[in-house]
């Protein structure tokens, strides 16, 4: 499986591709933040409230990494 490594600003952070199940378990959540937070927890193995609790930069960076996956797949235009 493929990954990626994330320089935040207090650590590397290594971002797997997601899986259909990801994909699908982030569906379930209401919002399009809660279902990014929700993936880049599955993807980072990190809690939803760390990344919920981290600065936006941080957060932005984590966000990218997962579009980068996305739109390879054809989930994001």
């Amino acid at each position: 499986m493929k990954s990626i490594k994330i320089e935040l600003s207090d650590r590397t952070v290594e971002m797997f591709e997601p899986t259909v199940r990801v994909l699908k378990n982030a569906n379930l959540k209401d919002g399009e933040v809660a279902q990014a937070v929700a993936m880049i927890a599955a993807t980072t193995n990190m809690k939803e409230n760390e990344i919920e609790d981290m600065g936006l930069k941080d957060y932005m960076a984590l966000q990218k990494g997962l579009n980068s996956f996305l739109e390879v797949a054809g989930v994001t235009a």
